[in-house]
């Protein structure tokens, strides 16, 4: 039984990479072009951490999430966006509140988490680093 669900974990990597990167994405989409409200007064928790950043970025986030939907340079994008998970815990949960859950930080930090994770294991197998890496080693190319 336990190996059969370890040969589950690429496979809920892939999806686990996908929707976090879409709605992370959704993040720089209100940051840059307004899209989406932001939910001010959540519980008596203040706003999310990352809608106090600086509106460039919003594209970090679009550019990232992007790439790693596709899965496309998978572990340098995941590093770049877990540093700006952090980045917007430090600049703004941090300075509201030392106790993450009174300033809002718990989505910012589970975001950190899951992309350091992402940039240590990789994307999984439905991944475009997958299929290149699989084609590179099928015709001898070193990758």
């Amino acid at each position: 039984m336990k190996q059969n669900l370890r040969s589950w974990e690429p496979y809920t990597r892939s999806i686990l990479r996908v929707v976090l990167a879409f709605v992370f994405s959704l993040h720089g989409y209100r940051l840059v072009y307004g899209m989406f409200p932001r939910l001010a007064g959540r519980g008596g928790v203040g706003r999310m951490p990352l809608d106090g950043l600086p509106q460039f970025t919003g594209y970090i986030a679009i550019v990232g999430g992007a790439l790693l939907f596709l899965g496309l340079l998978t572990q340098v994008a995941a590093l770049v966006l877990a540093l700006q998970s952090l980045a917007a815990y430090f600049m703004v949960a941090a300075s509201r509140s030392p106790v993450p859950l009174r300033a809002g930080a718990n989505e910012v930090l589970l975001y950190f988490l899951i992309f350091l994770y992402l940039a240590a294991v990789g994307g999984g197998i439905w991944s475009l680093d997958f299929a290149i890496q699989r084609w590179a080693r099928s015709y001898g190319v070193s990758a």
